[in-house]
């Protein structure tokens, strides 16, 4: 049988692919008496991770599905908003999100909270960071394909590399939410943000697992796509959807979509539990392999 005490929790990306984190987290946390030592998150995983801890789950999903009934069109419609946000609205909406979401509460509760590390990329170079990502993400997308594993290695051939940042600190300093919203910069669309005087880039061009550090206990990984190849291990347990999630990773809007994936979530959190036997009444169907990586660094 499946050990399923964890120490740790770690969160990967995928955009609006992590609202499947939310309905599988509000299903299987209870009964897995889910309450992590150490989480780490990537991307979009890292806001995900701040509402597990905080409790703001459902809240997101209100928010988000609040602020995509307003929209239309992921491409700017007039030239004031190409003069405001660029080609898309995107980065200036995930920030509305994660600040209307992670109020001074969740913050609190984060800074209090257990061991939180995010993951953040750096590009190869300074100079010109943001057209630097160009081979960067042409790498990304080969590596993704060919070699489809959470432990992406091709944009560190070309230079990338990538920091674990104390996210209870930064709720602590004041500056969560510029940490969350840096995890989520996707080259070369959106602008390069910094951190600690660097520029960063999403970092799941370089980890789609990152493990917390210390690696220390079970693992618990949370992925929002399949994999055809994931790291053997006795120590971690992978977790993916069933199928492909209803979610387009950067459709911001519709609503529709990411409410549905929060019930595929559930519905595949339902079938995790009774193929573990903590469950009598869900179709045995959810996609979890015992298998996993001790990589300090999920690189």
């Amino acid at each position: 049988m499946t050990d399923l005490n964890f120490e740790q929790l770690v969160f990967s990306g995928g955009g609006t692919r992590c609202f499947w984190h939310g309905g599988f987290l509000e299903t299987v946390r209870r009964p897995l008496a889910l309450t992590p030592a150490r989480i780490a998150g990537v991307s979009g995983g890292a806001l995900s991770a701040s509402c597990f801890i905080a409790g703001r789950d459902e809240t997101l999903l209100e928010v988000m599905g609040t602020t995509f009934d307003r929209r239309s069109q992921n491409i700017a419609t007039s030239w004031n908003e190409v003069q405001a946000d660029g080609l898309t609205p995107h980065q200036r909406m995930y920030r509305e999100i994660v600040s209307e979401t992670l109020d001074r509460q969740a913050i609190a509760a984060i800074a209090d909270g257990p061991s939180f590390q995010v993951l953040l990329a750096h590009p190869p170079t300074r100079r010109l960071p943001k057209w630097s990502t160009f081979p960067l993400m042409a790498a990304y997308l080969v590596d993704l394909a060919v070699r489809s594993t959470p432990k992406v290695m091709l944009p560190t051939v070309l230079g990338a590399d990538q920091i674990l940042v104390d996210a209870r600190q930064a709720a602590r300093d004041g500056c969560l939410i510029d940490l969350i919203c840096s995890a989520a910069v996707i080259p070369p669309v959106f602008n390069i943000e910094g951190w600690n005087g660097r520029p960063v880039i999403d970092g799941g061009m370089t980890s789609k697992a990152p493990m917390p550090d210390p690696n220390e206990g079970r693992t618990l990984i949370l992925l929002t796509r399949r994999f055809r190849h994931l790291p053997k291990s006795d120590s971690c347990l992978y977790v993916e959807p069933s199928e492909a999630v209803p979610a387009d990773k950067i459709d911001f809007t519709n609503r529709e979509k990411i409410e549905d994936t929060w019930r595929q979530g559930a519905s595949d959190g339902r079938a995790f539990l009774l193929r573990h036997g903590l469950g009598t009444d869900a179709p045995a169907y959810a996609h979890d392999k015992t298998q996993g990586t001790r990589d300090a660094r999920g690189s």
